[in-house]
Formats: C-alpha cells, sequence, structure tokens
C-alpha cells in the first residue's frame, strides 16, 4: 500500500513538474535596431504587458541590433520556425507570399501618420492582418507599429552636383545612386522615382554612404538620426514615399504551440505594443527635426510632389484587383 502511494505522489510530483515546465515559456524577439527605436519601445512594452497578464507564465526575450540576424534572416527564421517573434515591415511580405498587406506600402498611400495609425485600429487594419495568416506562409501577423514616413537623404557631394538647392523637386531624382531594402517594392519604387536602386545590406549603409557607394538613401527621420546617417547625408528630403508600415509577426508554428489563453495574452500584449510605438513615434518625428538646425542637417522640401505621385500610380495597376481595392478604402476614407 505504501508502495502504491509512493508511485502515485511520484506521478504527481513529475506530472506537475512538466506542466510547470510548459506553462513556463520563454519566447525570442529579434529586431534590427536599437533602443530608443520605436518598435524597440513597443516590443520592451509587449515584453511587460505579456509578463504582467500571464503572471510570468510567458515571457519574451527580446534581442536588439539584429543580434539574431538580419531583416532577411529573421523573415526567414520566423518562416522555418528558428525565431518566434520578428518586426517586420508589411511592404516586405509580398516577397514571403502574403501580398495584400503590402497595398500598405505602397508609394503615396497614406497622407500621414494619423492616418496609417486610423487604418491600423480599424477593421480594415484587421482585415489586412488576417490576410497574413489567410495566405498561409508561415507567418501570423499579430499587430500594427505604426511609424513615420520613409523620406530620402542625400550626401553633400550629391547636394554640390545639384548645385547647392534650398529645395528639391522631382527632376533631380533622375539617375541617383539610391540604397533600398531588398524588397521588390521599395527597388520599383525608386525605379518608378527614375533612381538608380541599390539594395545593401543596413548594417552597411552607413559606410556605403561616407565611400560613394550610393549617393543617398531612405528611411524615415527616426532611424536617420538614430544610426547617426545625418553624418554622411546631412540633406534630409521630405518626399515622404512611404510609411513604416511595422508588423508584429510570430512565427506560425509558435503560434499553433500556444494553448487559446496563450494566443489571447499576446493578442492582449499587441494592442499595448500598438499604442506605445505610435505614441511614441510622433513624439520623437517632431524631436528629430527639432534637432535638424542644431545636428547641421538641412531640409529640403518638395516642390512638385504631384509628379512624383504620377510618377508611381503605375505601380497601383500592376497590383491584384483586391490591392487595388484596398488602396481605394484608404485614400478614400473607408475603414
Amino acid at each position: 500500500m505504501k508502495k502504491a502511494v509512493s508511485l502515485i505522489l511520484a506521478l504527481v510530483m513529475v506530472l506537475a513538474l512538466g506542466c510547470t515546465a510548459f506553462a513556463d515559456r520563454t519566447l525570442t524577439w529579434n529586431e534590427v535596431n536599437g533602443d530608443t527605436y520605436g518598435a524597440t519601445v513597443a516590443a520592451k512594452a509587449f515584453q511587460e504587458k505579456i509578463e504582467e497578464i500571464s503572471n510570468g507564465a510567458l515571457k519574451i526575450e527580446l534581442y536588439t541590433n539584429g543580434t539574431l540576424g538580419s531583416e532577411a534572416e529573421s523573415m526567414q527564421g520566423i518562416q522555418m520556425g528558428t525565431l518566434d517573434i520578428f518586426r517586420g515591415n508589411a511592404s516586405s511580405l509580398p516577397n514571403y507570399g502574403a501580398e495584400v498587406i503590402g497595398s500598405t506600402g505602397l508609394p503615396y498611400v497614406f497622407k500621414d501618420m494619423q492616418q496609417f495609425q486610423d487604418v491600423a485600429v480599424s477593421e480594415l487594419g484587421d482585415e489586412l492582418l488576417q490576410s497574413v495568416a489567410d495566405a498561409d506562409c508561415g507567418y501570423i501577423a499579430l499587430g500594427w507599429l505604426v511609424e513615420g514616413p520613409r523620406s530620402l537623404f542625400i550626401t553633400p557631394d550629391v547636394y554640390k552636383k545639384l548645385g547647392e538647392p534650398d529645395s528639391f523637386s522631382f527632376d533631380m531624382m533622375n539617375g541617383l545612386k539610391i540604397r533600398v531594402p531588398e524588397t521588390d517594392l521599395m527597388v520599383n519604387t525608386m525605379k518608378a522615382l527614375n533612381a538608380s536602386a541599390t539594395p545593401i545590406a543596413y548594417a552597411e549603409l552607413y559606410t556605403s554612404l561616407q565611400s560613394g557607394v550610393v549617393d543617398g538613401a531612405e528611411n524615415g527621420v527616426t532611424s536617420y538620426m538614430d544610426n547617426s546617417f545625418n553624418e554622411v547625408a546631412p540633406y534630409y528630403i521630405t518626399d515622404a514615399h512611404t510609411f513604416g508600415c511595422g508588423v508584429i509577426l510570430v512565427s506560425a508554428d509558435t503560434w499553433n504551440s500556444l494553448s487559446e489563453e496563450e494566443q489571447g495574452w499576446m493578442k492582449e500584449a499587441a494592442l499595448e505594443a500598438r499604442t506605445v510605438c505610435f505614441d511614441y513615434n510622433m513624439k520623437q518625428e517632431q524631436a528629430c527635426f527639432d534637432a535638424f538646425e542644431e545636428k547641421g542637417i538641412k531640409l529640403l522640401e518638395v516642390t512638385d510632389i504631384e509628379k512624383w505621385q504620377e510618377a508611381c500610380a503605375p505601380l497601383y495597376a500592376q497590383q491584384s484587383e483586391e490591392v487595388q481595392g484596398i488602396i481605394a478604402r484608404i485614400q478614400g476614407g473607408e475603414y
């Protein structure tokens, strides 16, 4: 009898330990930017929120500055299930099988950052996130991380060649070697603007600008400042050709391994991250522009934005009817 009781107690202990091991789970999140970047701040908010609501049963181990790999490596890692979470860009997702959400990265879709946030919190925003799971390409799009517009910046040599202008016009883009992320959409956008699109790894951008491998690049103003690109390309052009449509991506393998309760925690934490990211980025955008004079950065306003928009219009026509319909809804305010 005593032996039977001992066996039962031992079994209960094993089961208890097994449940504890299952419940106390840590997921890895890679971010290619540093600690002051909006998406990183949002990731930390996600990290804190999920530990709070799960009572520590589910935790996030956050790696910054691309510790676990580049954007391309992270996107592949999510698909393969070797990485749990990554903040990707909507404009990159068509390259990995999720076409519809990429509509948000097309040039000149959004008027400003507030409109992007309005879409993110709308029914359409939820539909776009769901389209990633529906594409069945290895990703779950958990939430939006709204960033500001991406604009161009050029080096001193290029500025001199252009005649040291006080503003910037469409014809000045002709033939400029502009570094872009390794996505078809961004390459095609720069080609439409008559520039020579030059895909280069983000980690190599500073030295590429410094050495003249490229004439300029494009990014949001916060990344531009955080990565000190202003030191080698101190001329910032306000074309706002696209917005940083950040998306919290979870590996489908990881997502399917979570319980319904754990998935609920993840969704709640994503909402917290979305709010934190938008509020933070709005403040950071303004702070960066306010620091331009002190940092010796010259702001070049675009004087003929209609020509830029017209040049990119053919990119819309190349999209599916579904994507064209989404663009029409966004631009028509039908969220």
